[in-house]
């Protein structure tokens, strides 16, 4: 079980616990039961603290690295409303919805790679035949390098001044694979931006809350521009939509939840509809290789 399978049985233990009534403590108590490994160990960290008198999220905020941005700031903003149950409860469902995402994700690379092993199978056919072995796999290679240097210089180029941006810029947009890369990460955004927004977190600071959780440095970047965007008064679509990277479907969507007030609903469904977009790209890719 990796790391977010194990926040996501802890999330749904903590949100059983306290809806059957337990108070923080004995949630925790009973939570950490059958726990092992560094999980187990901030809790119980968690635990004494909380035993210390300490708020729940000041006492996870010190294994922030372990519990995630995501999961204490969203149990910051539901201790103010006397409602952290409703933080567990979100937060297992994101967790459970990551973990299906990236297997997706992880099992659809198979398909680049069972391409790139035809192609050298392919070649490696042509130059026995041909008696050019040599010749066949310098070409190879340097088309390969080719094709990179293409996509380091097209997609990075941008920003080859910032080096921590580069690769990211660069990743998102691989043919297929990039695409799933960025749908994943804007799901998630989406998913942590409607918890923040349900509970009542101002937009700029929800936006600065999220991109803590965003592993692509270059879309970690456009989501601060965007909250910086925000802090002056603009609305949340227009700020994404200046940052160039958003998708249409996704700025739109935000814009008629901002003219309906109802953006937290706009954005679960941009989640879920990424998802499944996730879900039918790699199932077609499967489809290809069988």
């Amino acid at each position: 079980m990796n790391e977010v399978q194990r926040l996501a049985v802890f999330c749904h233990k903590m949100t059983n616990a306290l809806n059957s009534g337990f108070d923080i403590e004995r949630a925790l108590m009973v939570t950490k039961e059958n726990e092992t490994g560094a999980l187990a160990d901030a809790i119980e960290r968690t635990l004494k603290r909380v035993m210390q008198g300490m708020n729940l999220n000041v006492a996870m905020r010190t294994d922030e690295a372990i519990y995630t941005p995501e999961l204490v700031d969203a149990v910051y903003v539901t201790e103010q409303t006397g409602h952290v149950e409703k933080a567990f409860s979100k937060m297992a469902v994101l967790f459970d919805t990551k973990v299906t995402t990236r297997r997706r994700i992880m099992q659809a690379s198979i398909y680049p790679v069972f391409v790139f092993c035809i192609l050298i199978c392919a070649v490696f056919a042509v130059s026995a035949v041909a008696d050019h072995l040599a010749q066949a796999v310098y070409i190879t290679g340097g088309v390969f390098a080719i094709i990179f240097l293409i996509l380091f210089f097209f997609y990075g180029g941008k920003n080859l001044s910032r080096k921590n941006l580069i690769i990211g810029n660069v990743l998102i947009r691989l043919p297929k694979i990039g695409k799933l890369i960025l749908k994943s990460e804007l799901a998630d955004f989406a998913d942590n931006m409607a918890i923040f927004y349900d509970c009542g977190v101002p937009v700029y600071k929800a936006l600065q809350i999220s991109s803590k959780t965003v592993r692509n440095r270059a879309l970690k970047e456009k989501i601060l521009r965007a909250a910086d965007h925000v802090s002056m008064g603009n609305p949340l679509s227009e700020a994404l939509k200046d940052q160039e990277i958003f998708p249409f479907d996704l700025v739109s969507s935000i814009k008629v939840g901002e003219k309906s007030g109802d953006v937290t609903n706009m954005l679960e469904y941009v989640a879920n509809y990424y998802r499944e977009d996730i879900r039918n790209s790699t199932e077609k890719m499967f489809a290809l290789i069988r």
